[in-house]
């Protein structure tokens, strides 16, 4: 049992835990595009986010990029409105985030090898 995920409810968790390392947003219809620019605004110790099953896009995905300067790892599963661009983008910015995309009917990871250029795997 968990709160409903919604901006309100992240602002609270912002608040009361500002060092948060890690997150998993799973299976829900109220986190979107808006919530994770509230994320990448808010949670700057982020280093490891998940999101699974929600309806996001590659605005979301770009908002995380540009804001969570701590990341390192990004995992987007069964999201359908993010694309393969929209990763390779945040891979061209944030070469050291490690992204792996389930889009439900593609898979794909990105990651750089020893000379920072982007490689799929």
């Amino acid at each position: 049992m968990g709160i409903p995920a919604t901006v309100g409810s992240f602002n609270v968790l912002a608040s009361n835990c500002p060092a948060l390392e890690r997150m998993a947003i799973c299976n829900t219809d109220t986190v979107g595009d808006s919530e994770l620019v509230f994320i990448a605004a808010k949670f700057t110790s982020l280093k490891k986010l998940c999101i699974k099953n929600c309806p996001i896009s590659d605005t979301g995905v770009k908002s995380v990029g540009e804001g969570c300067p701590s990341l390192v790892k990004l995992k987007v599963k069964r999201c359908r409105g993010v694309t393969k661009a929209s990763v390779c983008q945040l891979k061209l910015h944030r070469c050291s985030v490690v992204a792996s995309i389930d889009a439900g009917s593609m898979i794909f990871d990105l990651e750089h090898d020893s000379w920072g250029r982007n490689v799929q795997i």
